[in-house]
């Protein structure tokens, strides 16, 4: 998808020149073959071509507008749950440590308050809140752009967006190749292993195949206490097809197919940790299935620079069933359907005397919602949303930019306590300033609206008592941040440091008011941080430090978001020895207490080995350790903490991470 690549290239280059604030069927089961890791590679939006900014063709490009990153960060992370693969990145959090609760976190808001694409097609959900809605495999993906922040018209949400792209054919064929595979298999110590086989190639001069599966077969790992986290013996299968046809050198087809399948005896609340789990139910358990499966159609035109141009049209399902065994009913699955078609383009122009970098598109998603028991309808709700958008970034002088954005969103609802149509014009402005050729200060305010949610699908015949008059989100999101980057500085070869401070007001926040059992407008809410980062880099050795710090406070309460991460401190150490076919990676955070949710600090330290042999070309091989010295540590974005609860009294609710880890992986590319 090039021309997606293009315009969030262009997005970020924006953000980055500028600020620092800146991508059911069971598989049957394969020998265990113990070939890679996951190589992760952070790559900077600067870098307009993408696929050739990596040194390992199977790395995963994750570009961050809350930091500055190179295009040759490679972060050996064997990525197997979204946390590994975006750890690193301030004011980014992931929380859940069930396979079906993972959920991400940008400043306090979670993904019901962001805009999550897979191949750009909507991963929006509100599915059961014990557990997550995104159910995403980190090995097949190629890029992670993470919009920190909604700075932009593009993004349409409140928090920002995460657009995840899937690897194709055509990234990893080599030149001249006409057919590649790639088999990957991985061990690890807290009871867990799995495989994928890839094959990809092409069909005459002008088609493009791929096909992959993925399987993880996991069971109860262990806590920093070595206490077993029982609820996680379950099954993992991903299968993905895709197919491209060059028409001819402007214009393109892709369609593509993804399933993927969590399988497993799980807990009835699994964003809970044990403790509450068997206070509530004992020792039971649910045969529970999360299924999705996507269809997608895309087309691209490709004019250089006049018009760059992608259009998609989409059904993405997501459906979880739980075998409950009531005595009114047996088995409970709740659905939610995304369909929707999108329009996004780009044009370079010159108007007025000036160079203007026009970025436009139109997006359409249908939501609906439907929960069964045991195969009869039990409710359902349905709702549509509509969005024009156009950004232009004007180059004034060489060293001065300004971008006017606009967005008009449309929003209908057909729930079940309320119908109701809200519309409103929302707009952006940017303005970057170099003020030499290290140094780059930026600006941006952006208006915000989003529109009240549909009620989770597996509880739609649960109604909760809404607000009739229930009012959409609305607020402004303000940024203002720095980026400086030299070379030959003290010895270093390249330095860059990122400064990025926001302040976010967002006016009816809908809030669960559990006194009343209802869903309410709430007074004012307010986010206000930073995020700040220094890469510095010395021959084979680089190093990245980042500093985030999140405050939030509802105004009439005083209490900040239960799920706000508050500060914390990444560091990436990464160092190669090239002579050996080596590289050697050391990453920690360090979270500090958070006094208003009594959410106490942690360290946790990974490293991690990398082995490329010169005798077996296309082999590589990974060790790594996570949780170095065993830690015991709950997530601030996941549940912590005590809870009243008015049915089952006081319950513990610590959703413990995993202990150490050792982790082997390993891969055949041919």
């Amino acid at each position: 998808m090039r021309v997606i690549r293009r315009i969030h290239a262009a997005i970020e280059n924006r953000y980055h020149k500028g600020v620092l604030m800146n991508n059911k069927p069971s598989l049957k089961k394969l020998p265990l073959v113990i070939a890679i890791g996951l190589a992760s590679a952070s790559a900077s939006a600067e870098e307009q071509n993408i696929a050739n900014s990596t040194t390992e063709v199977w790395a995963t490009q994750v570009s961050s507008t809350s930091t500055f990153l190179g295009d040759d960060d490679i972060e050996l992370k064997q990525a197997d749950h979204l946390s590994d693969l975006l750890r690193s990145l301030p004011g980014v959090e992931v929380g859940g440590t069930h396979s079906v609760n993972q959920k991400i976190t940008i400043r306090g808001l979670n993904d019901t308050d962001l805009n999550i694409t897979i191949d750009g097609v909507s991963q929006n959900a509100y599915m059961y809140h014990h557990a997550g809605n995104i159910l995403i495999n980190p090995d097949i993906l190629k890029a992670a752009d993470i919009q920190v922040g909604a700075n932009s018209v593009l993004t349409g949400a409140l928090g920002g967006g995460v657009a995840f792209e899937t690897k194709d054919a055509k990234d990893l064929l080599a030149p001249g190749d006409n057919l590649g595979g790639r088999i990957q298999g991985h061990v690890a110590s807290n009871k867990y292993a799995g495989y994928s086989l890839t094959g990809y190639g092409r069909v005459g001069s002008n088609i493009d195949l791929l096909a992959y599966i993925y399987q993880v077969d996991r069971d109860n790992p262990e806590d920093g206490k070595g206490r077993e986290n029982l609820g996680n013996d379950g099954e993992i299968a991903n299968g993905l097809f895709k197919a491209g046809v060059d028409i001819d050198d402007s214009n393109r087809l892709e369609f593509s197919y993804d399933q993927y399948n969590d399988e497993g005896d799980y807990p009835y609340r699994p964003d809970m940790g044990v403790a509450t789990n068997v206070a509530i139910t004992g020792d039971k358990l649910y045969p529970t299935t999360y299924d999705r499966k996507t269809f997608r159609v895309g087309y691209e035109l490709d004019k250089g620079d006049d018009l760059f141009l992608s259009a998609s049209v989409y059904h993405n399902d997501l459906e979880l069933e739980r075998e409950e065994n009531t005595d009114e009913y047996q088995v409970k699955t709740g659905s939610t359907i995304n369909t929707g078609a999108k329009l996004q383009a780009e044009s370079l122009l010159d108007m007025a005397g000036y160079s203007h970098n026009l970025r436009y598109g139109a997006e359409l998603n249908k939501q609906e919602t439907e929960m069964k028991k045991d195969g009869a309808d039990k409710g359902g709700e349905d709702a549509t949303s509509v969005a024009l958008y156009l950004e232009d970034e004007i180059e004034i002088t060489d060293s001065f930019r300004f971008t006017p954005g606009v967005r008009h969103n449309h929003y209908d609802l057909n729930a079940t306590a309320r119908e109701k149509t809200y519309s409103k014009t929302t707009w952006s402005i940017a303005t970057e300033v170099d003020v030499s050729d290290e140094l780059t200060f930026r600006f941006s305010n952006t208006t915000l609206f989003q529109g009240p949610n549909l009620e989770e699908a597996f509880y739609a015949d649960h109604v909760n008592e809404v607000s009739t008059n229930l009012k959409p989100e609305t607020g402004t999101n303000t940024e203002i941040g720095l980026r400086y980057k030299t070379h030959n500085l003290a010895g270093l070869d390249q330095l860059k440091i990122g400064f990025t401070a926001f302040n976010s007001d967002i006016e009816d926040r809908i809030a669960w008011q559990r006194a009343n059992n209802t869903w309410v407008n709430v007074d004012q809410v307010t986010l206000r941080g930073f995020e700040a980062s220094v890469k510095a880099d010395k021959g084979d050795l680089g190093v990245l430090l980042a500093y985030s710090k999140s405050n939030s406070k509802e105004e009439a309460t005083g209490m900040p978001f239960a799920d706000e991460a508050g500060d914390s401190i990444s560091l990436t150490v990464d160092y190669a020895l090239p002579a050996l076919n080596l590289e050697l990676e050391w990453d920690s955070q360090i979270v500090l207490e958070e006094e208003n949710y009594d959410k106490d600090g942690y360290d946790v330290h990974n490293i991690s080995v990398r082995w490329t042999p010169d005798a077996v070309k296309g082999l590589a091989i990974t060790a790594g350790i996570e949780n170095l010295f065993d830690t015991y540590y709950v997530s601030h974005v996941s549940r912590i903490g005590e809870s009243n609860h008015p049915r089952f009294g006081q319950l513990l609710l610590d959703d413990a991470e995993p202990g150490r880890n050792f982790k082997l992986t390993a891969a055949y590319s041919f």
